[in-house]
């Protein structure tokens, strides 16, 4: 039996499989598992040309190829013999793990290294005209509840944090992704000198978890992303949602409103580092207390020196 690494650097077509087996997220956990296996994947030197995924998930149905594409170039013949790994199996003990890091530069070109973003959809975000608007994500429901990877926060206490930033900041345009339509009547009643755009409409259900249609669940959640990754600023609560927007886009300037908890042994990838917002002496005392109250269980207060300035290490 050939060893696993003879069997990945293998002149075969290979395969990275999975099926229904991630139940939660698409950026929390489907794009955070595929990413997290990329550096065993460089370690054992794949040819990328020959490398294909298919991976389907129980709340998006099939990610590749409208959802995501691969960088693969040679098809797989019927005919043709073809290594096919689990993605389960290389996120096991049979493998070195790695933790991912804050080298947001870094992890973009691997993650571009191996995927892209379908035209189609790149398309769409980029029809959004929101290169001076601010990004506002705001993802609710059960991100509401204290939770073991985040500190919750509530509607009204982003509106407190909101109202001080538009007041000190020239505001003019703001793209809106939420799963709580009450953010969006909020600032359309509240700031009518403000053009509030939004990439989806909310005449359905819009937690990802109770979406009748898997495809279009994807689509909206990856389009949310996309164009927030083109904001010229985006302010956010803890969610692997926005915080991939800058994979996508490391240059972005974007701040973490509520603490992302340690996961485990490791900060929670990307969304722990995401920088947090900051206080500022302009803002009534009552919005810099709710921020201190919001940030004080974040990952950083006693870990931030271990997880600091890397692309990815061993676990």
């Amino acid at each position: 039996m050939l060893k696993i690494s003879k069997i990945l650097s293998s002149e075969k077509p290979t395969i990275v499989r999975s099926k229904n087996e991630m139940s939660e997220g698409i950026f929390g956990m489907v794009f955070l598992f595929l990413l997290e296996v990329l550096p065993i994947l460089e370690k054992k030197e794949v040819d990328i040309s020959k490398l294909h995924w298919d991976i389907s998930t129980k709340s998006y149905g099939n990610i590749f190829p409208e959802i995501l594409k691969a960088k693969a170039e040679s098809p797989i013949r019927y005919f043709q013999h073809r290594n096919i790994w689990k993605l389960k199996r290389l996120r096991s003990a049979s493998f070195k793990q790695y933790a991912l890091g804050d080298d947001f530069h870094s992890i973009s070109k691997l993650f571009f290294k191996y995927f892209s973003i379908p035209e189609y959809l790149d398309d769409l975000a980029s029809k959004m005209d929101v290169s001076d608007a601010i990004g506002i994500h705001f993802r609710g429901t059960d991100k509401t509840s204290d939770s073991k990877m985040n500190s919750p926060i509530t509607k009204e206490e982003f509106y407190v944090i909101w109202d001080e930033y538009a007041a000190h900041n020239k505001v003019s345009k703001v793209f809106l992704a939420t799963d709580e339509p009450e953010i969006y009547n909020y600032i359309k009643r509240h700031y009518s000198g403000i053009e509030v755009l939004k990439s989806r409409e909310f005449d359905h259900e819009l937690f990802w978890r109770n979406h009748k249609d898997p495809l279009r669940n994807a689509r909206e959640a990856m389009l949310d992303m996309l164009v927030l990754s083109k904001c010229k600023t985006v302010l956010k609560v803890s969610s692997a949602l926005s915080a991939f927007s800058k994979v996508v886009n490391p240059e972005l300037e974007i701040y973490r409103l509520n603490a992302s908890k340690m996961f485990a042994d490791i900060p929670y990838f990307p969304d722990a580092y995401i920088p947090l917002f900051k206080k500022n002496e302009k803002y009534s005392e009552v919005c810099n207390i709710l921020i201190d109250k919001l940030q004080a269980d974040d990952w950083s207060v006693y870990h931030k020196e271990r997880f600091n300035s890397f692309m990815y290490k061993e676990r």
